[in-house]
């Protein structure tokens, strides 16, 4: 039986949050991440429009430790 539209959409969700939970788990050890990096990497899982480097995991854990230092200034509108 093949998915439907909004449960591809809500498994894409799913890996996309679990993919900025390890940088956090990667660059923070995963017993010091906190409430607010969950619910950032929740806001990113559901933004599509935002994708990471792809070249290697330093560059996306650089990409995801920018996003928390920069997560208080206030959002570019485009």
């Amino acid at each position: 039986m093949k998915p439907t539209p909004t449960q591809e959409m809500e498994q894409r969700i799913r890996m996309r949050y679990a993919f900025a939970m390890s940088s956090f788990g990667r660059t923070f050890r995963p017993e010091r991440i906190v409430p607010e990096m969950r619910m950032l990497c929740d806001k990113w899982s559901k933004n599509t429009k935002e994708i990471p480097p792809g070249m290697d995991l330093y560059q996306v854990d650089r990409y995801f430790l920018e996003l928390w230092k920069k997560r208080n200034e206030p959002e570019e509108e485009n």
